[in-house]
């Protein structure tokens, strides 16, 4: 097609001759093996065939050997006769209404009933009337009989299927009329093929700790996050932070971006588990060899912490071009208590809105550099009116809470270090989707750096996770450790009077230096 053409053009031929198209998240479904394999194509779907070295492939095209007037015909048939009958009767009554005693004898049908009397009363006189009579009575029942067998000889191919769809018949006869909507580029069969791979490889890096085998299915602030934690955790064996593992188990929840070209934006939802779990679910799937796993959807208000349940997840999934598979760009933890804003169904789609979008509480690209006001300023600031800060956990426990909550362990404990912090949203593109109710989900990054500087006599130290991550030991004159906030916001409408609502985020320490 020619957004593929477009993007194929930007390619090297080396580039071009290391394509391959197995495993492409475009395909609809794949199979691989040997034997038959019955197909059935729309006029927009196509067939690719990769018979490898030495192996071969034939086609033949299946002939519908289906009748299905056949019966219908048949039935008409048998009314057509009977009708005719009927008639053939009619007339032999008129002929014969004149034959016979007329003396005594009314009524309907007389002509018929004088040839039936005057049957019966030469029996005796003749043995050849006898036999013309004996098979004119037994044509009628001989007719019958005959009909019925006919007719339950028929196979279900020799009448029409009425069971089947007339939309869907009407459909695929008549071509599609040109729409100015973008097509929803994705099925629910595709998007549940990606989800299980993207569970399937972040689950072999979480087990390996190894940010490599992310890289299929991993991209953006999303794989910075998950690469800066695997670096931590293998070095500080009791790190406080434990990542909640990613199922398949997709909840109710998703957003596809409606588009002819790339990038390609889809929104999912899904259920999650810790690793304890995870380890007691494959156990008992590998005793019972049977079942699926029992997942924990509850939400957790605080995603870094030990005692946290786990969380459903939301993730951003952008396919960069038609070469490339979904990768997940950001990660976020739903928080407790809220509820998804209303979403058009996955068949219809949804837009990718601009960042400069007009008619909402904020624009979007202002979102986040508002929300890191608030984040290094506290919530007095001018920007938090625009948000509903009720139980925002990264408020009340990062940026400028964690400078004050700082200060006041350096005071109780006698140490001269000065705090500070600073916020700001990163260079990583935000994305807007629209929820098809007036409001949009923005999801965006902020850096957050925590700044603890010698300002008497005492040093501030690098150990546990900020060494880990830095390679800094021992004491410094300055540390800015980086965190990493990877977040979700409900913007509504500007007219429907309600604030911009945090629905999930991710935290993780990213970084650090002098």
């Amino acid at each position: 097609s020619t957004p593929v053409a477009a993007e194929a053009s930007d390619l090297t031929a080396e580039q071009l001759q290391a394509l391959t198209p197995k495993g492409s998240d475009l395909w609809l479904t794949q199979q691989q093996g040997t034997g038959r394999l019955p197909v059935s194509l729309n006029h927009d779907q196509s067939l690719l065939i990769d018979t490898g070295a030495g192996g071969s492939v034939s086609l033949s095209w299946a002939q519908d050997d289906r009748t299905p007037w056949a019966g219908p015909l048949l039935v008409a048939g048998g009314v057509f006769a009977l009708v005719g009958l009927l008639l053939y009767l009619l007339a032999i009554d008129h002929d014969r209404r004149g034959l016979g005693p007329r003396r005594g004898r009314s009524g309907p049908l007389l002509g018929i009933r004088n040839l039936l009397g005057g049957s019966r009363s030469s029996r005796s006189e003749s043995g050849p009337k006898r036999g013309r009579t004996s098979r004119r009575s037994v044509a009628l029942p001989a007719l019958g009989i005959t009909a019925a067998l006919a007719l339950t000889g028929c196979s279900s191919s020799y009448w029409p299927d009425l069971s089947a769809d007339p939309a869907a018949d009407a459909a695929r006869s008549t071509p599609p009329a040109e729409s100015n909507v973008a097509p929803v580029p994705i099925t629910q069969a595709q998007i549940d093929r990606i989800v299980a791979d993207i569970a399937d490889v972040a689950g072999q890096g979480d087990d390996g700790l190894d940010a490599k085998l992310l890289e299929p299915r991993f991209a953006g602030d999303a794989f910075a996050q998950r690469k800066a934690h695997y670096k931590i955790r293998s070095k500080v064996k009791d790190y406080e932070v434990i990542l909640p593992r990613i199922t398949e188990t997709l909840l109710d929840y998703e957003l596809v971006q409606s588009t002819e070209g790339w990038p390609r934006v889809v929104f999912v939802t899904v259920a999650s588990e810790t690793p304890s779990d995870a380890k007691t679910n494959a156990s008992a799937s590998e005793d019972s060899q049977a079942g699926k796993k029992s997942v924990n959807t509850k939400s957790a208000e605080d995603p870094g912490s030990r005692s946290a349940s786990s969380p459903s997840l939301a993730m951003l999934l952008v396919q960069e071009n038609p070469f490339d598979n979904y990768q997940v760009t950001r990660l976020f933890a739903l928080r407790g208590g809220i509820s998804m804003p209303s979403a058009a169904p996955v068949s219809e789609g949804t837009a990718l809105l601009a960042d400069d979008m007009q008619g909402l509480v904020l624009q979007p690209q202002q979102v986040g550099p508002s929300y890191a006001k608030v984040l290094a300023g506290g919530t007095k600031t001018a920007a938090a009116a625009s948000f509903d800060l009720k139980d925002d956990t990264i408020i009340e426990k990062s940026g400028a809470a964690w400078v004050a909550a700082a200060k006041k362990a350096a005071k109780k404990d006698k140490v001269d270090v000065k705090y500070s912090v600073t916020a700001a949203q990163t260079k990583t593109p935000i994305i807007n989707l629209s929820t098809g109710t007036g409001g949009a989900l923005v999801s965006t990054t902020l850096l957050e750096s925590r700044i603890e500087k010698q300002s008497g006599k005492f040093q501030p130290k690098a150990v546990g996770a900020v060494s880990a991550i830095s390679g800094l030991k021992g004491v410094q004159k300055r540390i800015v450790s980086k965190v990493q906030h990877q977040l979700l916001f409900y913007v509504p409408s500007e007219k429907s009077g309600e604030k911009i609502q945090l629905l999930g985020y991710t935290t993780e320490l990213v970084g650090a230096s002098k």
